[in-house]
């Protein structure tokens, strides 16, 4: 068995068993405390009978403080319960990326399909079914960013980034634990993948502490403490006490009436800075081998001072001003020492030191969820291997196939070379030419980002992807299919002439003219390419292209075939040398209705 499926179905069964004793304790707890309030009641009803207030009271004091600690353990036992079911829910993910169910994983990233893209909707990048959804366990804004721009190669990496990048995965593939902890924290205190543009606006902006600030909370604080002195000496009466304290209220909304817009900010984000300071944490404790991670964590610190320790101070500030909004206690801490005053004091300060660097914290924190998503490839499926990335143009896999199919994928072994620059496949109708060349595509982007190919083993040049497979009419835009693949075309064409180092994944190219024109197009389009040093798979059902075999050296004509069983059509989608021989077409056709006995 699959050593990830054997780890993933050992942790649900030990999180079930966890839950289930959990249960048993809540239940008591739930009981324990209903009967407090129970024995609260009696009690009271009691002493209140035979007027002993003081008895009680007393009872009443402590069967609260009982009461409270109870229920402090109550929540911890509930928090427990809520993260050994997103441990659950983590692991159940991990199967259905195994056996290729995870279509129903609600996230599927569909705000980043861009058809003008140069591949991402053609190879399921994006979207219901794509690699997006099989693989992110991102929960932040940032490590869904990431993530994007992994995906759809923001920029072409070089050979040594892909070695880095290939070290990075493989260790943080075997820190699974790890990494189900950073999703679980993220998940757990994080209110949503929801815009906080706004906080990094306040961290970014400066406000220089007004001199007010600094002399006036200690001088009212003096004041306050001389005159409770002078109170309980009985120098002054009570009411000048009472006096002094609506004063400071009053200096303080004065001083502080730039607070409410960011207590508001703060409380907005208060889940979010918390799942931050997690998360951060989560990274500033391991230990990292490979020099990718190394170098992305020392960026976490500046001077030798820990981000953590930061965010930390920022929490607690975030806290206090959480409380001040609701709790009676700090009412009486805000007129005896004018809290608001130093907390919005400390949170400038925090701002002017660490303000421009949060950002980036956040950034490299994204980056570190973004790895781990791909890293799930890495755990997951032990006998996919890792690319080898050479200077030529060349694209050699043994035994290569569809990452997403998970067990029901067919493999093919396949091999483009200088020499053989171009892949004519053809073949019937739902043989497997289309999948096999998102194969091909798909393990050529897992490999650039670092993670395993769905191959026994995988050669490949470095290039830019471009694929023309799936062209649709955009009405708003008056663009009608056709044209739409002929713009597709033209952006490949001229990323040839720029001299991009090309690999196309073409699909029945100009299906929307006849076939007389889509045979010449089709012929001029691919010399075109070839004369521009582009490499890449063509498939159609134009048998006569095959001919250009026989006049071009650097073509090679594959297929795939059908047989029939019992008057049913299969397909064995196995990938062979040579032009098709076979149709289905008319078998098709058939099976829709259409009696051709009738002509």
């Amino acid at each position: 068995m699959n050593k990830a499926l054997s780890f993933y179905e050992e942790k649900i069964l030990k999180y079930k068993a966890n839950i289930e004793k959990l249960n048993y304790i809540i239940s008591k707890l739930s009981i324990l405390r209903l009967l407090i309030v129970g024995v609260a009641i009696i009690l009271s009803y009691y002493f209140y009978k035979r007027e002993n207030i003081i008895s009680l009271i007393m009872s009443l004091i402590l069967l609260f403080i009982i009461f409270i600690i109870i229920a402090y353990y109550h929540n911890i036992k509930i928090n427990e319960k809520k993260e050994y079911e997103v441990y659950i829910n983590i692991n159940r993910k991990g199967i259905s990326r195994i056996k290729g169910e995870f279509k129903e994983n609600e996230d599927k990233g569909e705000e980043f399909l861009k058809d003008e893209h140069p591949f991402v909707s053609d190879l399921d990048i994006f979207g219901r079914n794509s690699l997006f959804q099989m693989i992110n366990s991102t929960k932040t804004k940032f490590g869904r960013s990431k993530l994007f721009k992994m995906l759809t190669l923001e920029s072409i990496p070089t050979r040594d980034e892909i070695l880095k990048k290939q070290d990075a995965i493989k260790e943080l593939g075997s820190k699974v634990e790890w990494r189900q902890s950073l999703e679980v924290k993220s998940t757990l205190k994080k209110s949503g993948t929801k815009d906080i543009d706004e906080l990094l606006k306040w961290a970014k902006s400066k406000n220089e502490i007004k001199p007010l600030f600094k002399i006036i909370p200690y001088l009212f604080i003096v004041i306050t403490v001389m005159s409770v002195v002078l109170v309980i000496l009985n120098v002054l009466p009570i009411s000048y006490l009472i006096l002094m304290f609506m004063i400071n209220y009053l200096v303080v909304k004065i001083l502080t009436k730039d607070l409410i817009p960011i207590i508001k900010l703060f409380d907005k984000h208060k889940k979010d800075i918390e799942a931050y300071t997690n998360l951060l944490m989560l990274i500033d404790n391991e230990n990292f081998e490979s020099i990718f991670l190394k170098d992305l964590k020392l960026k976490l610190k500046n001077n030798s001072k820990s981000c953590v320790k930061e965010m930390k101070e920022l929490k607690k500030l975030v806290d206090w001003l959480g409380d001040s909004s609701s709790n009676a206690y700090y009412l009486l801490l805000n007129i005896t020492i004018l809290s608001d005053i130093f907390i919005l004091r400390n949170l400038e300060e925090w701002r002017k030191i660490n303000g421009d660097k949060l950002k980036k914290w956040l950034d490299i924190m994204g980056e570190f969820e973004a790895l781990s998503s791909i890293s799930n490839l890495s755990f997951d499926f032990e006998n996919w291997s890792y690319a080898k990335i050479v200077d030529e143009d060349i694209v050699e896999a043994v035994d290569i196939g569809h990452p997403m199919l998970g067990e029901r994928a067919v493999v093919n072994s396949f091999t483009l070379t200088s020499n053989e620059k171009v892949a004519l496949i053809t073949g019937s109708n739902m043989s497997g030419k289309s999948t096999f060349l998102r194969t091909i595509g798909l393990n050529l982007l897992l490999s650039y980002i670092g993670a395993p190919s769905c191959s026994k083993s995988f050669t490949c040049g470095i290039f830019s992807i471009y694929t023309c497979m799936r062209t649709k009419d955009n009405l708003e835009e008056s663009i009608s299919s056709f044209y739409a693949e002929i713009l597709r075309i033209k952006i490949l064409i001229e990323a040839a002439k720029k001299g991009e180092k090309v690999f196309f994944l073409l699909d029945e190219i100009f299906k929307g003219t006849n076939s007389k024109d889509r045979h010449e197009g089709a012929k001029v389009l691919i010399n075109q390419l070839v004369n521009n040093k582009a490499l890449g798979l063509v498939s159609t059902h134009d048998l006569e292209l095959c001919d250009l075999e026989k006049t071009k050296i650097w073509l090679k004509n594959y297929n795939f075939q059908e047989y029939y069983e019992k008057n049913n059509i299969k397909f064995d989608y196995k990938l062979r040398i040579g032009k098709s021989k076979t149709q289905n077409a008319v078998h098709l056709m058939k099976l829709a209705g259409i009696d051709f006995s009738d002509n």
